[in-house]
């Protein structure tokens, strides 16, 4: 996670300097090495600069975000040479990866490193910057000084924290571009306020089609298992509004769901290089542990690994000594090994934007290698469709979330209702979960089965979220059901279950209240089936499409 505490400082007041003039759509692209849809992008970045100064970038994992920055950093240092020699280039990110990164596709141009525990060399033309460094305290004054008209943000979904923020506030005239793979916040709240504009890639699928990412198996857990009810049950967030850590680990971190894990890596990836996702790391721990048992050569690395160790570890990795490494929130950006053949997925997550960053690190293309496979151990295909589901990503860079695509938004798969009590409580004493295949590779084209077709199909009714609250809209994106409930389910067979003031309830498309909001718990429809508990305290039990009790 992006660490936010930055420098909590007024911002003196500094006269701003104004950037240099430049027709941006008149200047000399060098696309050397590029691909043909790697020069559209630069073109149409170019453009928009030319009528606006914050542009954001969106391209799919793997198709070269950085190579694509890095060559309008060429572009713009070569015209800065010549005509504005006293202009300034910074990239920005987040992590040592991504640094690191940058830095190494600006091979053979001048550049500095401002990062904890390096020497800085400001007189460059070019900076690429740890932005945790370039706002702490003993930074901050000494940046103020320096003349940037030109900043890149990688990974830019996370602009809105406060020391990017700070950037507009430092160097207003400067000419800024953020790049992306997920232009999308989990409070759906759109970026509008940093960036005037977005210039947007072709979809993933376009990418496979080409040839350009790899073909894919993905697999997972159906839709009525029992871990998949689990997972659209949980009611506990973080501050980020993605489900609480501590939730997922009790829930999750268990020897029998562990062991569908190790059972599925065996049916379906064994032998293969893969990352798996856990959830902390005494579940990664655990998980590196069954593995190993197994004879699989295996590493785990987190946010606490020393350094050393994690490049050693990685290093093996791509030479083959480990077959499979488990991480904790590392691997999801600026991870580069296109040979990887498999991920699992093993941590649920609301994020669309950590969904797609994780698989994506499978789809990047490899000599010999014909194709991927995706281990969905915990149903987020359920929630978010397969890689290649059609993305809005126009609608979440403004803030709208009124398109159907309820899958995208993590708020849950169906509609319920009502009744009584006994139980339903999940048994996963057999250890009988079974994987499913959603989408596969058949000589090199992708083959959806009829229920990932239905998963990225708009419905009827849709729900959307604004300002934190839920409301309907039809298939049309007109609002039928003003945003002002804490939270809904989609609808289905006219029905759309709701909460308000801490309750559940049921009403119907139009907004009229069904079943008034007095119950604990709803949870989301699958395959005709809903859980309910009445009270924290009282059981589970079953209902069917027709608000009728069934077990």
């Amino acid at each position: 996670m992006i660490n936010e505490d930055y420098l909590d400082l007024e911002v003196d007041h500094v006269e701003p300097f104004k950037g240099p003039r430049i027709r941006f759509s008149h200047i000399h692209s060098d696309d050397t090495g590029l691909r043909p849809y790697q020069s559209e992008m630069k073109k149409n970045v170019y453009t928009l600069w030319d009528s606006v100064d914050n542009v954001m970038l969106q391209m799919p994992t793997g198709t070269g975000k950085t190579i694509v920055f890095t060559s309008i950093v060429r572009d713009i240092l070569r015209w800065c040479q010549q005509n504005s020699p006293e202009s300034h280039i910074l990239v920005c990110a987040h992590r040592k990866e991504l640094i690191d990164q940058a830095s190494k596709k600006l091979s053979g141009v001048s550049h500095g490193i401002i990062q904890s525990g390096k020497p800085m060399d400001l007189a460059r033309p070019v900076q690429v910057a740890s932005i945790q460094t370039f706002m702490s305290r003993r930074n901050y004054a000494r940046m103020l000084d320096e003349r940037f008209d030109f900043i890149i943000i990688d990974e830019a979904h996370h602009s809105m924290a406060p020391g990017y923020q700070r950037l507009w506030e430092m160097y207003p005239n400067s000419k800024k571009l953020g790049v992306t793979a997920t232009p999308w916040r989990m409070n759906h709240s759109g970026f509008t306020s940093l960036f005037d504009d977005i210039v947007l890639s072709k979809g993933v699928e376009w990418f496979v089609n080409n040839g350009y990412l790899s073909n894919y198996d993905y697999i997972s857990i159906k839709k009525n298992s029992d871990i998949q009810h689990t997972v659209n049950n949980i009611n506990r967030y973080g501050a980020d509004g993605d489900y609480l850590e501590s939730e997922l680990s009790s829930l999750f971190d268990r020897d029998h769901i562990r062991a569908e894990l190790y059972k599925s890596y065996e049916q379906f990836v064994k032998g293969k290089k893969g990352i798996i996702y856990a959830i902390d790391r005494r579940h990664a721990h655990n998980i590196c542990e069954l593995y190993a048992s197994h004879g699989v050569r295996i590493c785990m690395i987190d946010g606490t690994t020393p350094a050393s160790d994690r490049q050693d570890m990685i290093n093996d990795f791509k030479e083959g000594k480990i077959e499979v490494i488990v991480n904790v929130n590392i691997f999801s950006e600026g991870f580069d090994c296109p040979d990887i053949e498999f991920v699992q997925l093993a941590r649920p997550t609301k994020s669309l934007a950590l969904y797609l960053q994780q698989v994506g690190r499978a789809l990047r293309k490899s000599p010999g290698k014909d194709k991927s496979i995706i281990l969905d151990n915990v149903g987020l295909y359920n929630r978010f469709g397969t890689p290649m589901a059609r993305r809005f990503w126009h609608k979440h860079f403004i803030g709208h979330d009124d398109d159907g695509e309820g899958y995208n938004d993590g708020t849950g798969i169906g509609r319920d209702i009502i009744f009584d009590e006994n139980s339903r409580d999940p048994d996963y004493s057999e250890g009988n979960e079974q994987m499913s295949l959603v989408e596969h590779a058949d000589n090199g084209n992708q083959v959806r089965t009829e229920d990932a077709n239905n998963a990225v199909a708009l419905g009827e009714y849709n729900i959307f979220r604004k300002n934190g609250l839920f409301g309907v809209c039809d298939r049309h994106n007109r609002t039928v059901v003003p945003p002002i409930y804490e939270d809904m389910h989609p609808y289905c067979n006219g029905y759309i279950p709701f909460k308000q003031d801490g309750k559940w309830g049921i009403m119907l498309k139009n907004g009229t209240i069904k079943v008034r909001p007095k119950y604990y718990l709803i949870g989301p429809f699958i395959d005709g089936k809903a859980n309910v508990q009445n009270t924290a305290e009282s059981p589970v039990y079953v209902i069917n499409d027709k608000l009728e009790r069934i077990g």
